[in-house]
């Protein structure tokens, strides 16, 4: 690795021998035939972090030199600018990303190539204090044991980035008084980093006692309900009784009693046993 400053010039020279170029595969397969037989590269650094431009010449134009560093420097500052602005829309474009796992209730964490947190939605950041921290940049279990799973749950993901596939079973995080958690892992292909604009996996957490009732939009759509019957019908599903779900919702007994009538006649249902098996398999899925 050379020694170099933050903002600086490498030319190929400078990395690799004649003899290197001469036989390595690389330039007699990739760079000789695509017209790139010189290399250089500019490098900046933003938020600690290195960017690399590459640069490229043909056998025609000849090798770059160091003392072409002042010519090519100059546009450093400028390649800070647009990569410091394009970090800013990244931000706001993986926040909304993240956001939407908030509405299947589903609490996700994105990590670098190394383990780190780059960012977390809302359900993600209500696990922390109950079970869950953040410490040095990672995520940890409170319990020891559950610690130890879910780092080993990371550290085989970083393992496995290197050559694309994930060899990690799901682990449980075990939370004092509190429902497990399951903890998952999946690393983004092409597409799952397009829709995310970055990171290089996704780790979520499913809590194993919650009531995944089916949201009242969707059962709107599939029943035709009204959006008082969706509402009564969702707390129906997480097996309520018509008593706990009308207190819930803040109407009268008899209120309610109407409302289950018509969404019998709705969904073709008898009793309110069979009307909740139906809705729970309309519920939403869970993050795995």
């Amino acid at each position: 690795m050379l020694a170099k400053p933050p903002v600086s010039f490498t030319v190929e020279d400078e990395i690799t021998t004649a003899e290197e170029r001469r036989v390595l595969p690389y330039y007699n397969e990739i760079a000789r035939p695509g017209n790139r037989e010189w290399w250089a590269s500019i490098r900046v650094v933003v938020k600690n972090r290195s960017w690399c431009v590459p640069l490229y010449r043909d056998a025609r134009r000849g090798r770059f030199y160091p003392s072409e560093a002042d010519h090519f420097l100059s546009v450093a500052p400028d390649l800070s600018r647009i990569i410091s602005a394009a970090e800013k829309v990244w931000d706001v474009s993986l926040g909304s990303s993240l956001a939407a796992l908030d509405q299947l209730n589903c609490a996700a964490a994105m990590l670098d190539c190394r383990g780190y947190v780059t960012r977390v939605n809302e359900h993600a950041n209500a696990l922390f204090g109950c079970g869950l921290v953040v410490r040095h940049g990672r995520i940890h279990a409170v319990d020891r044991a559950s610690d130890a799973r879910l780092h080993g749950l990371t550290r085989a993901a970083v393992l496995s980035w290197s050559d694309g596939s994930l060899r990690a079973e799901p682990v449980v995080i075990t939370r004092n008084g509190l429902p497990w958690l399951l903890a998952e892992i999946m690393p983004m292909t092409s597409f799952a980093h397009d829709l995310f604009n970055g990171g290089d996996a996704l780790l979520y957490f499913t809590d194993l006692a919650a009531e995944l009732a089916p949201t009242e939009q969707l059962l709107s759509q599939t029943f035709q309900l009204t959006a008082a019957e969706a509402r009564l019908a969702s707390r129906l599903a997480t097996g309520k009784g018509i008593g706990a779900a009308s207190a819930a919702l803040a109407i009268g007994r008899e209120t309610a009693r109407t409302q289950l009538r018509a969404i019998f006649a709705k969904t073709g249902t008898r009793r309110q046993a069979e009307l909740t098996a139906l809705l729970l398999r309309l519920r939403m899925p869970s993050s795995h």
